[in-house]
């Protein structure tokens, strides 16, 4: 299956952060293809399957956090996912291209934890992994589960950067 992402933004989000995400997601289409298929999902899925990723302002992404979560302050990451029923992946089988949800990341809190550019890029990597694994109804909630979504986060992270290196896009170091 073909995962493709496509990037946005609100008018208030941070448009620096837009090109070296721009630049990793370019790349994305391709690991997060490969991701999906290493995750033993099922195979009578339609061919190709779609990915918003949204970036929002400080103050935009405390607000979906407050309306989605409960809490009112900024996060660095939501997911949204649209197949997700009782902690498990059930897509709806009969549609040309899936759309797996959206992926709202906030760059501005993310830049907070991250001292460098190479970083961020690192840090951003982690989002898109994050969020992408919760669309597919991966969870953090014991420590089982934890465990193995972390190794999987890590394990795309890793995908990513390396794939932005070799495209020679978005001045990600290996």
């Amino acid at each position: 299956m073909k995962v493709h992402l496509r990037l946005d933004n609100s008018e208030d989000a941070d448009p620096a952060s837009r090109a070296p995400l721009g630049d990793m997601l370019t790349a994305a289409d391709g690991v997060l293809s490969a991701a999906f298929q290493e995750l033993a999902l099922p195979e009578t899925l339609p061919p190709s399957a779609e990915i918003s990723v949204t970036l929002l302002s400080l103050d935009e992404m405390e607000e979906q956090n407050r309306l989605h979560r409960g809490l009112a302050e900024p996060t660095d990451v939501l997911s949204f996912p649209m197949w997700e029923e009782d902690g498990e992946f059930r897509p709806d089988k009969g549609m040309p291209v899936l759309p797996l949800g959206d992926i709202v990341i906030c760059p501005e809190y993310v830049r907070k934890n991250a001292p460098s550019e190479q970083a961020f890029l690192e840090e951003m990597a982690l989002m898109v992994a994050h969020g992408f694994l919760h669309l597919l109804a991966w969870d953090h909630d014991t420590d089982e589960r934890r465990t193995a979504m972390e190794a999987a986060q890590e394990k795309i992270r890793r995908a990513l950067l390396d794939a932005a290196v070799r495209s020679g896009e978005g001045g990600v170091k290996s």
